[in-house]
């Protein structure tokens, strides 16, 4: 089985997918399979559950498949298509939903920083003016 994600969108039969990108011309698509079963290959080049061997098998067969057969073939990866582009809108739903929560922790992180870097600043103020004062006063003593 091929793992790769592929691009089910990419136009002129061409599938990319991290590294490596997947292409009619990477096959040997006979010319009838290319001209009656344009939107099969299509389907066949983007498929994420076939390896370039299932492919070629594909390709190759597609000619002397019945016409039950290819529509059978074409559902199953309409069906595949369909079903991986719902679980990628659901991932990317759930996706949104994390990193708003992720954000607002990361906030409310930031606010009791803030909020204690300031009461560190403002403890240090009052000691500051303490000793102030106490200098003052020992100097009033003194005189």
């Amino acid at each position: 089985m091929n793992t790769t994600p592929q691009d089910p969108n990419a136009q002129g039969g061409t599938t990319t997918g991290g590294a490596a990108s997947t292409s009619a011309a990477d096959y040997k698509i006979p010319a009838i399979v290319k001209e009656k079963f344009a939107e099969l290959v299509d389907l066949i080049l983007v498929t994420e559950s076939m390896s370039k061997e299932e492919r070629n098998y594909w390709f190759q067969i597609l000619p002397i498949m019945t016409p039950e057969q290819v529509t059978r073939l074409r559902g199953i990866l309409n069906e595949e298509k369909n079903q991986l582009a719902k679980l990628d809108s659901d991932y990317q739903v759930e996706l949104g939903k994390l990193n708003k929560k992720h954000l607002a922790e990361w906030d409310e992180f930031e606010r009791k920083q803030d909020r204690e870097e300031r009461k560190g600043k403002e403890d240090a103020a009052e000691k500051a003016e303490a000793a102030e004062e106490e200098d003052i006063l020992g100097e009033l003593d003194n005189l």
